[in-house]
Formats: structure tokens, C-alpha cells, sequence
């Protein structure tokens, strides 16, 4: 069987915990997608924003240091297949708006944003707060994505 999604975004949690332990399920969601030179699964497209980059960056450095959160978004780049939402998408109306709402929690609404914006079929987080806030695409958990696609 053969799972089709145009877009996929993976929180931020994915990228930190699949790079360090090889035996994660966030490790094997990464690989599904071709990470670490694997036969990719799907061929969907996995969202970047600057949000995410800046907050990849900011969790690796802090975990690992410098030089390995350099080392893991190169290696993002390299092996996976994205699709880059550019600073210029003008969201600040939604996102003052979500705020007021309170129905996102602050720090996450660039995320939210960046998966709807990048049109995400499926949106997979360890956040659970942020899962149950969403209801637009298929929210799922590593664990929960894995036993429903790989």
C-alpha cells in the first residue's frame, strides 16, 4: 500500500529526538522520508519555515551544542525533500488574531501557521497540547503515525 501526501510537517521534536537516537520512533518517521540516505516511503514534500529552522537551531544548540545543530539542519537539507515557506507570507493579521483566540498556545502559532500555510496533509508532534488545539489536518503522534503508515 502505497501512502500519497503532497506536504507533510514534522514539529520540531521530530528533527531533535530522530537525529540523536536511531531507534525512536521520530527516528524512523525521519527515515521513512529519507533521512540518513534511506529509500524514502513517501514522496511528500516536508515543510520548512524560518520558525521551525530557528527553533530546530535553538534546541539542537542548546542539547548538543553548536556544531551538531549546524550538523543537523545540513543534514535536513541534504536528505530530505522540502518544501520552504518564505518570510514574505505575510501571516501577523492570523497570527494576532489566534492570540486573542487562545486557542493555540503562543509559542506554537508560528508553527500552526507554517502547516497551514505549506497546505500540511498531516501535521506530527509530540506536542500533544498543540495536537488537540488543531483540528484542520491529520494530527497525529510519532507513535500514532507509525502505527497508522509505516
Amino acid at each position: 500500500m502505497s501512502i500519497i501526501f503532497r506536504r507533510i510537517f514534522l514539529d520540531t521534536n521530530i528533527f531533535i529526538i530522530g537525529d540523536a537516537d536511531k531507534e525512536s520512533p521520530e527516528s524512523l518517521i525521519l527515515e521513512a522520508f529519507g533521512y540518513r540516505g534511506k529509500v524514502s516511503s513517501f514522496t511528500a514534500e516536508i515543510i520548512f519555515s524560518d520558525e521551525l529552522i530557528d527553533q530546530i537551531r535553538r534546541v539542537a544548540k542548546y542539547l548538543y551544542g553548536k556544531q551538531q545543530a549546524g550538523k543537523i539542519l545540513a543534514n535536513l537539507w541534504h536528505w530530505l525533500n522540502i518544501y520552504y515557506i518564505p518570510s514574505t507570507i505575510d501571516w501577523k493579521e492570523e497570527e494576532l488574531e489566534l492570540l486573542k483566540q487562545q486557542i493555540i498556545p503562543s509559542e506554537d502559532i508560528e508553527i500552526y501557521l507554517t502547516a497551514k500555510y505549506g497546505e500540511a496533509d498531516c501535521f506530527v508532534s509530540g506536542n500533544r497540547k498543540l495536537l488537540t488545539s488543531i483540528a484542520m489536518f491529520d494530527c497525529l503522534t510519532p507513535e500514532e503515525f507509525i502505527k497508522k503508515y509505516l
